[in-house]
């Protein structure tokens, strides 16, 4: 998978300032979110379904390779200029394994909710649902069989570039390294895999993405 060339490289590791490194999440951010919403208000209903699908085929896959029979699925409910991935979640779902998806709560916290897709829940205030009932802490994020974490970017180094309010660079550190390696995969879109981008030293690290083209193990992983 040919990588993006085009990232700010500022980072702890050469000396940047916190300040630089800020700055230019920042204009990244600025970058990615915009042409989000462009690349989706191109897209027709075939082309968002013909989307749909590759990221179907290739969680699906990827599950089935990780989780062997039904278990617990630590994922979210995409806004709509992210990756489609509800069609997925509703065949995970219908599969038998059990989906949790996070609500944001005050101090930056996430909680942790069943989702059930034949269960009409309330929007949130981006437009999302966002599931009612029993809310479960962190533990629930780092006992899931499997996860699936939003992002901005990503660079080949598996550095994760996200929204900017640091929710999920609290609890990425708190799993083990087997269960980053073997149950834990970033979701953004191919072109959002740079070479480089800037990061702090606290920035989460994830050794796999998934993308519409496929799986990409980033340098924080041996190949298969």
């Amino acid at each position: 998978m040919p990588l993006n060339t085009a990232a700010a490289i500022s980072n702890s590791d050469t000396g940047a300032s916190a300040d630089d490194i800020s700055l230019d999440k920042d204009i990244l951010r600025s970058q990615i979110r915009p042409r989000r919403l462009t690349a989706r208000s191109h897209r027709d209903e075939h082309g968002q379904q013909q989307l749909a699908d590759l990221f179907a085929h290739h969680i699906l896959e990827a599950v089935a390779q990780r989780v062997h029979s039904p278990g617990t699925i630590a994922a979210y409910l995409p806004t709509k200029s992210e990756p489609p991935i509800v069609q997925a979640l509703n065949a995970l779902h219908e599969q038998g394994h059990r989906i949790l998806v996070p609500v944001v709560r005050p101090g930056r916290k996430l909680a942790w909710v069943h989702w059930d897709p034949t269960v009409e829940h309330p929007l949130s205030p981006m437009g999302i649902p966002e599931p009612e009932g029993e809310e479960q802490d962190t533990q629930a994020f780092i006992d899931a069989d499997l996860r699936l974490i939003p992002a901005l970017a990503f660079d080949a180094g598996g550095h994760r570039l996200g929204q900017g309010g640091g929710y999920y660079d609290r609890i990425i550190p708190l799993l083990s390294a087997q269960q980053l390696k073997e149950q834990s995969i970033g979701v953004v879109f191919a072109d959002e895999i740079y070479e480089a981008i800037p990061y702090d030293q606290w920035d989460a690290i994830l050794p796999v993405i998934l993308t519409e083209e496929g799986v990409f193990r980033t340098s924080q992983q041996s190949p298969m």
